[in-house]
């Protein structure tokens, strides 16, 4: 006989889950929300037991009407909290905050394996009493709404050429949309990370990317582009496909895609990508080069096709040491050797500019040469 007992079924089900911080805020647990209701106290036997002395005995439960996950206060000393706010009873979604008095959780959903008319329901669970750091993100129960609504714009830097100064192409910057949501890409990637466990990174990056293609093929004056994607896109067969696709639609546009150089710690992946990229046109370029680890094995191994050398290096370069000058003319020329265009970010000043076109850099961006701008703009 198999492990599953006669008459059981499986089958994909979704299920809510409460998520806390543990271990100093270092380590997520999530606690699934089943069955219902699902009550939360102190007491032994419940669905969910805290020890922390600041939850009621019977605190609060968690439970369905008309379809909805709802959630009441049970009488609590201290009271139930749904996004800072004090509740009653109210409908739940996906990103909450939820606050059993200084206890703090995030409710989420996924989809799981469930085991048919055999399976055992969860065991209650119990959490430790020290009160739960209250650092959840802000913004992850809008993050949602944001990914849903594709409220992304983008705005375009442009690449020059050195010595002369030309055009050589803009890189595509994401900004968001969302009245309640930070605009720079970054802050948004970080909020996205707290649901990370459902792609919500990649999703983000990938949006991003696809609103950049479809503003710039419009654009018959672009001469090439530079688009990012985040390291937990690689390996994506969609990836690819999406970026294939749009090359094909529009082969005037000299696409390249850029990485962090932190996934750089992922070579076989990457060296991958690079194969189908350059056997299609597309380049790539490795991105904030010497932010961490200047990966010098890995240049040589799977060189890209253009290396951007991050602004720390470039700032204020005029009047840096000459070791700092000397470090840099030694990573141009290496970068030279591997037939890989180097690229000076951040350069701010004509000084900076001067400096970098006598260290030997083919292309530069920042601010001296043209800030970020609407495609309407440029």
């Amino acid at each position: 006989m198999s492990d599953q007992a006669a008459g059981e079924e499986t089958g994909r089900v979704s299920r809510w889950y409460l998520e806390s911080l543990v271990e100093g805020g270092r380590q997520l647990r999530r606690t699934t929300v089943y069955p219902l209701p699902y009550r939360v106290g102190r007491l032994r036997g419940l669905s969910l037991s805290l020890t922390a002395e600041s939850v009621s005995k019977e605190h609060a439960e968690l439970f369905v009407k008309d379809g909805t996950l709802r959630v009441r206060d049970l009488g609590s000393k201290n009271g139930t909290f749904v996004n800072c706010e004090r509740i009653t009873e109210t409908p739940l979604r996906e990103g909450d905050i939820l606050h059993v008095a200084q206890v703090e959780f995030r409710l989420g959903r996924q989809e799981i394996e469930e085991v048919g008319t055999g399976s055992r329901e969860p065991p209650t669970q119990a959490l430790g009493s020290s009160p739960l750091p209250q650092n959840f993100i802000d913004g992850v129960r809008e993050l949602p709404d944001l990914l849903r609504e594709r409220q992304v714009t983008t705005v375009f830097q442009p690449l020059v050429s050195l010595p002369s100064g030309a055009l050589a192409g803009y890189e595509a910057l994401g900004r968001g949309l969302h009245p309640n949501l930070p605009e720079a890409p970054l802050e948004l990637l970080q909020i996205a990370s707290v649901v990370g466990a459902d792609g919500a990174e990649a999703e983000l990056s990938a949006l991003f990317r696809e609103k950049a293609l479809e503003l710039a093929r419009t654009r018959p004056h672009i001469p090439a582009l530079f688009v990012n994607i985040h390291h937990r896109e690689l390996g994506h067969s969609d990836l690819v496909d999406f970026v294939l696709e749009v090359h094909q639609q529009v082969p005037q546009l000299r696409l390249t895609l850029e990485i962090q150089e932190g996934a750089l710690a992922d070579l076989e992946t990457v060296d991958r990508l690079r194969t189908q990229l350059t056997r299609s046109g597309v380049g790539l370029a490795y991105d904030d080069f010497g932010a961490g680890q200047a990966r010098l094995l890995e240049l040589a191994e799977v060189p890209p096709h253009y290396l951007k050398f991050d602004m720390g290096f470039i700032r204020d370069i005029d009047s840096a040491p000459l070791s700092r000058q000397r470090l840099l003319t030694s990573l141009v020329s290496v970068a030279r050797d591997l037939l890989v265009y180097t690229v000076a970010e951040g350069v701010e000043t004509a000084e900076e500019a001067d400096v970098c076109m006598r260290l030997g850099f083919t292309h530069a961006q920042g601010f001296f040469f043209g800030k970020p701008r609407p495609i309407t703009q440029i």
